[in-house]
């Protein structure tokens, strides 16, 4: 049986820190990224899958999250030849000790409490989550004020995105009380929140979802997209992230693929932890997710290709050109 710790609370984040009625000076003063640790590059560790060909987690979340100004160290939960929704691919899992082991070493090196995040994403195996929470364990112990962001990849066999036995439960039952971040689209969220059998079918749907996770564990929840939840299905694209007090809603253009890419949520969950590790403003976190996505989205668009283009992308995904209204949303929108 593992010992966990109970989630650090997210003290990076500006609306969670500073309540109203604190002055911008003792804000400034206060703020944990504002004098020394800004000499110093957020680091993440990153536990997803690899695909030598394409764009799906690490393979999609790693450059960007360096483009942004991270350091990131990748760790591998598959290597594939491409990603599953081709629908054939090359490749195995990692073997499960090889996660614990690959943390160990890096302790052993010394610098383990230079983790600010572990994130992670798809799973080879139910049995990979245990190391992942082990090594959550690990990390916060060398660092107290270190985050877990979990990227809940349940898998849509829809669009041939599978994901091994047990998975979904691990994710459910020991990863979400765990996590202090969490990033599901609508559909894992309904799997989350004991809803799949009737996922929630709008922003207000998903609020309250949200909330409900909040409450067994993390401290925010991004939905990294609505979809079918959302306001303009068939229209935009919508984000929604949820406090226990705060619920931000953002749309950006709906292109219209032949073939949709894979790889979005991860390059979404990447970007927003970056920009929360920064010390940004919530509203500023998931308006600059929402600017680089459709960045990247709109260079995959104009180059016809079905992988996420982030290299033609890489400037915007620092510096968008165009940005997007966030708006505060209650339960009753």
């Amino acid at each position: 049986k593992i010992q966990r710790f109970l989630p650090v609370p997210l003290s990076f984040l500006h609306n969670i820190l500073y309540p109203p009625g604190k002055s911008k000076t003792s804000q400034a003063a206060s703020h944990p990224m504002s004098t020394s640790r800004l000499r110093r590059l957020p680091t993440i560790l990153s536990v997803q899958s690899h695909v030598v060909y394409g764009a799906a987690g690490n393979s999609a979340a790693v450059f960007p999250m360096r483009r942004l100004g991270a350091e990131v160290w990748p760790l591998h939960t598959v290597q594939f030849s491409n990603h599953t929704q081709y629908g054939a691919w090359e490749g195995l899992p990692t073997p499960t000790e090889q996660i614990s082991k690959l943390i160990e070493g890096i302790e052993a090196r010394g610098v383990l409490g230079r983790c600010d995040a572990l994130l992670s994403g798809y799973l080879g195996s139910a049995e990979q989550g245990w190391q992942i929470i082990s090594s959550v364990d690990r990390i916060k112990k060398a660092h107290p004020g270190a985050v877990y962001c979990c990227d809940p990849v349940m898998g849509h066999p829809e669009k041939g995105c599978i994901v091994p036995d047990g998975v979904q439960e691990f994710f459910r039952l020991e990863a979400l009380p765990a996590a202090d971040v969490i990033c599901p689209n609508y559909l894992e969220l309904g799997y989350l929140s004991g809803s799949e059998a009737a996922p929630p079918s709008t922003p207000s749907e998903c609020v309250e979802a949200a909330r409900g996770l909040i409450e067994k564990g993390p401290s925010v929840v991004l939905v990294k997209h609505l979809a079918q939840a959302g306001l303009f299905p068939d229209e935009k694209f919508e984000m929604l992230l949820v406090t226990k007090d705060r619920a931000l809603h953002v749309t950006t253009p709906l292109l219209d693929f032949d073939r949709p890419p894979t790889g979005v949520g991860d390059l979404t969950t990447g970007i927003f932890l970056v920009k929360l590790l920064q010390g940004v403003p919530l509203e500023d976190a998931l308006g600059h997710t929402a600017a680089a996505y459709f960045a990247v989205m709109r260079a995959t668009f104009e180059a016809n290709e079905y992988e996420l283009q982030t290299v033609p992308a890489q400037d915007e995904i620092v510096k968008p050109e165009e940005w997007y209204e966030v708006k505060s949303i209650d339960a009753k929108s």
